[in-house]
């Protein structure tokens, strides 16, 4: 199959896209997690030892609050805030076409077309029933696998690894 062409929208939404977002900002770029949560667990640590007064508890307090504070309310909130006032075409019928040439999405109902080129993905990633193709940090493209056929599921990572520049692209799936 040289060509995948499918009715689905530009971005994930709901709950899987908190699940994209949180693996995005957390998991496949660990350096905020690892910023996190190092102060909190020399916290724990230290308080473990026995090493404390009244300032490091507070202290402690802070740096084991502030994990939580990041992952239950701040990210939760920028989550829902995003959803709220998401571009509309975003989640509007698109017609996704792939091909070697690159990837069509036209989004008819607000006269919007956009072209991915392969030579710009740098990352490839399956999570979550959906492709992900990143250029650096930023994603290019979702393909939302629950739209796909049984034959066309076969053929988009194919098309994928036969078309982006394995030199230049990790493929992680």
């Amino acid at each position: 199959m040289d060509m995948i062409k499918y009715e689905t929208s530009l971005k994930a939404k709901g709950d899987d896209y908190k699940k994209i977002v949180f693996w995005n900002r957390f998991i496949r770029n660990p350096i905020e997690t690892i910023l996190t949560l190092t102060p909190a667990i020399i916290s724990i640590c230290l308080l473990a030892a026995g090493i404390y007064t009244y300032f490091l508890l507070i202290i402690y307090a802070v740096c084991v609050a502030y994990p939580l504070f990041i992952f239950l309310y701040q990210f939760k909130s920028s989550v829902n805030y995003h959803l709220k006032h998401r571009d509309p075409a975003e989640e509007a019928k698109c017609i996704m076409t792939v091909t070697k040439s690159g990837i069509l999405a036209d989004i008819p109902e607000h006269e919007l077309t956009y072209n991915y080129e392969w030579s710009d993905c740098t990352t490839a990633y399956y999570k979550y029933g959906y492709y992900m193709l990143f250029n650096g940090s930023k994603m290019l493209v979702m393909f939302n696998t629950n739209d796909l056929t049984e034959d066309e599921k076969k053929a988009l990572p194919k098309i994928i690894m036969d078309n982006v520049d394995r030199n230049k692209c990790a493929i992680k799936f």
